[in-house]
């Protein structure tokens, strides 16, 4: 008995140390293989990201995944599915008007963080909003989470989060 627990023990750890060494490699290899971002990834956040200042939601209608998930700081924090980014763009809309905001626009940032296979994407985009407020500068910073999924030949936004620089 005691023989036969030893090789289960001995077994599991064996095969747990190939499969994270399996891991590591992959982990690896697809770091070592990725060295630039896709560009319809790109262009993707690139709309989204002007749709967010220009209110345009035309263009964001068919860009999100049908369980697409996206939040961020206004009201209702979250939205879900294939219309998540149109509702969120309303919303960015609304908290413009309600706080005044003028010449409101997104400087997107040097990408430094990316990860990509052959079906799904993440990336942390910073971003930089500015405007003006009654006269005075209006200026927020933080970055937004992407996972890209591909779905039937297309790069699709799987979730986007919104995190303030104020909160990290």
């Amino acid at each position: 008995m005691r023989k036969s627990i030893l090789t289960m023990v001995y077994t599991s750890l064996l095969l747990i140390l190939i499969t994270s060494q399996k891991t590591i490699a992959a982990d690896m290899a697809a770091e070592d293989t990725v060295k630039k971002i896709n560009p319809e990834v790109l262009q993707t956040i690139n709309t989204v990201l002007k749709a967010s200042y220009t209110f345009d939601i035309d263009k964001v209608t068919d860009v999100y995944a049908p369980n697409a998930v996206v939040t961020d700081e206004q009201q209702p924090y979250s939205w879900n599915g294939q219309l998540a980014g149109v509702q969120w763009v309303n919303s960015v809309q609304k908290a413009v008007s309600d706080f005044k905001i003028r010449d409101f626009t997104v400087n997107i940032k040097k990408i430094k963080i990316f990860q990509q296979t052959e079906e799904v994407a993440y990336l942390i985009v910073p971003v930089e909003y500015t405007g003006t407020v009654n006269g005075d500068p209006f200026n927020e910073e933080g970055a937004f989470s992407f996972v890209f999924r591909y779905v039937s030949g297309k790069w699709l936004i799987k979730s986007q989060a919104w995190v303030p620089k104020n909160g990290l």
